[in-house]
């Protein structure tokens, strides 16, 4: 759990952070770059919540692992809209951020075992 929330700090800093904060790689500006990191920390985000919850219900933790997640990242990129500078709120990175959940769910239900 503690994981988890730590990883939510992780990704609310680095998503509401001015782009001049963040270090700058070349391969970061190459199209699409973007949406696969949103997908990679969001379906970290939604692997790591998954196999914490996982014991409380099997059949309702993925829809709450989504719904958290569709919240989060919504909401992050509507701060990035209006409040961050440098940055633009964006539907495709929304929706880069489900699909990572939606993988992240799907690896940790996969591959755990009871």
């Amino acid at each position: 759990m503690i994981l988890a929330v730590f990883w939510t700090a992780f990704i609310v800093y680095g998503l509401v952070s001015e782009p001049s904060g963040i270090p700058r790689f070349p391969w970061l500006v190459k199209p699409g770059v973007d949406k696969v990191i949103h997908a990679i920390i969001f379906a970290v985000e939604a692997g790591l919540l998954t196999a914490t919850f996982s014991h409380i219900n099997q059949k309702l933790v993925p829809l709450y692992v989504l719904l958290w997640c569709f919240l989060l990242g919504g909401i992050l990129e509507v701060i990035q809209y209006y409040w961050v500078n440098g940055r633009n709120g964006d539907v495709v990175d929304l929706l880069a951020d489900i699909f990572g959940a939606v993988a992240g769910i799907w690896f940790v239900r996969t591959f755990s075992k009871k």
